[in-house]
């Protein structure tokens, strides 16, 4: 079975599989939302090991789920617990002592997929792992893995309140693949294409899969997100469900943030509700960043904006017509929200843009200690990208999402907006563009203006 990316986290867990097996039992907690390929890494990380992969329901009781886990025993490990596993266990408590039992000589991984559909029962799921886990677990050969797509729930299980706090020895959150680890994905599109792909798709392995470099944009699209029941169109409440609970406001926060309320108040305004409590859950379950302005001389006040490139399109772009296209208006509908899809856009190109603009600090094209980030002043003046060295500005770049090219009179807009910044240093100031349209003879003349072109943005140019 191949596996694209997630070297770091297959490294993670093989390391802790050797120490498991060795004596030393270890326990894993792997999570974050659905599709971002958890069942798919440890799928491939279980294949030819003794183990025991348990996926829970939400529909079932805790005694159904005990029921299923006995059952998925004695199917996965056949003979050898044909005798020795009962047709269910009293307890989460009895089933983790028995896989304890079965990990004393010859090792053994058991991974319990979605564990917080397992806290519906007499005693709160991680409080009963973290007491098998203090009491009877010793020098077993045993690795337990505990994953879930309810980021809030898992990472409140990890956190200071949660039942395994600094118990487990691996603790890895998995998220979305970022833009250049995306091209993997997709090796065959063109790097424009793929920024129009990512955009729709965002680092979501399975709907990546799923675009065909053999169709347009358009025509991928009109199949998946346009289409009754097309994936991108009916996954985006799929996601959300497991972690917010839709009468908490979530889906109204997020809607005025699509479309394009950034500062608290104007989230507020749009949303009608009081909107404290619903940020911070949204923020701490990583669907919406807080983003603040570069340096002392920029706005107090910080922006917010949706994290996830594809909920952010499925907000900004489908949600309010989704009724529309479920009724066949989906060609219709995808004419009507061109404006809100080449924004989208824009957006995405700009965050991918500063990803590019720190790896060129990251590979000394840029002095190491520069900081990347984005600045404005008021509602006033913004800058897409700001490079300081210290507190002094270093670059200034601006993203532009179109092919018409890049002239003098682009580079004096952009140097109109550097002169509310702090003076530069000594070394001057290095004015950047991220543009589908080239530079034209007179900018490309000036030595101190960088053009970069979405191949560079994507890692290959």
């Amino acid at each position: 079975m191949a596996i694209i990316g997630r070297a770091t986290e297959l490294a993670e867990l093989e390391t802790a599989w050797a120490r498991a097996s060795s004596g030393a039992p270890e326990l894993a907690v792997v999570w974050g939302r659905r599709r971002v390929g958890k069942t798919y890494l440890l799928s491939h990380f279980a294949d030819r090991k003794r183990s025991v992969y348990f996926t829970a329901t939400r529909q079932d009781t805790d005694d159904r789920q005990l029921h299923r886990f006995a059952e998925a025993l004695r199917e996965q490990l056949g003979d050898e617990v044909a005798d020795l596993a009962p047709s269910t266990f009293p307890s989460w408590e009895a089933a983790l002592r028995f896989v304890a039992g079965l990990a004393r000589v010859e090792p053994l991984l058991v991974v319990l997929d979605e564990a917080p559909r397992l806290t519906g029962g007499h005693a709160d799921f991680a409080d009963t792992v973290s007491a098998v886990w203090e009491n009877h677990i010793k020098s077993q050969r045993l690795m337990l893995v505990l994953t879930g797509s309810a980021v809030a729930v898992m990472e409140h299980m990890l956190g200071p309140q949660g039942g395994l706090h600094r118990r487990a020895g691996v603790e890895r959150r998995m998220d979305p693949f970022p833009l250049v680890d995306a091209r993997a994905f997709q090796p065959d599109l063109s790097p424009t294409e793929l920024i129009e792909a990512y955009a729709a798709c965002g680092g979501y392995p399975l709907h990546l899969d799923r675009w065909s470099a053999q169709r347009s944009v358009d025509e991928n699209l009109d199949e998946m997100a346009f289409t009754p029941g097309g994936l991108l169109l009916r996954d985006a409440p799929d996601i959300l469900s497991e972690d917010l609970d839709w009468r908490g406001g979530y889906e109204r926060v997020l809607t005025a943030m699509a479309g394009g309320a950034r500062r608290r108040s104007k989230i507020a305004g749009r949303a009608q509700q009081r909107i404290d409590y619903t940020l911070d859950r949204l923020r701490r379950a990583g669907y919406v960043r807080v983003v603040r302005s570069l340096g002392s001389a920029g706005s107090p006040d910080p922006l917010y904006e949706i994290a996830d490139d594809y909920l952010a399109y499925w907000f900004a772009v489908l949600r309010d017509d989704a009724d529309l296209i479920d009724g066949g208006q989906g060609a219709a509908v995808r004419r009507r929200t061109f404006g809100r899809w080449q924004t989208h856009l824009a957006r995405v190109f700009e965050h991918a843009a500063r990803s590019h603009a720190q790896r060129l600090v990251a590979t000394g094209e840029f002095p190491s200690d520069t900081i990347i980030g984005r600045w404005w002043k008021d509602e006033t003046v913004e800058i897409d990208v700001l490079g300081l060295t210290g507190d002094q500005p270093a670059f200034v770049g601006e993203c532009r999402w179109q092919t018409k090219q890049l002239t003098q009179r682009d580079l004096s807009e952009l140097q109109r907006r550097a002169a509310h910044l702090p003076p530069p240093g000594s070394a001057g100031l290095i004015f950047a563009f991220w543009s589908r349209g080239d530079a034209d003879e007179t900018l490309a003349s000036h030595p101190e203006v960088r053009t970069f072109t979405p191949a560079d943005v994507v890692g290959a140019g």
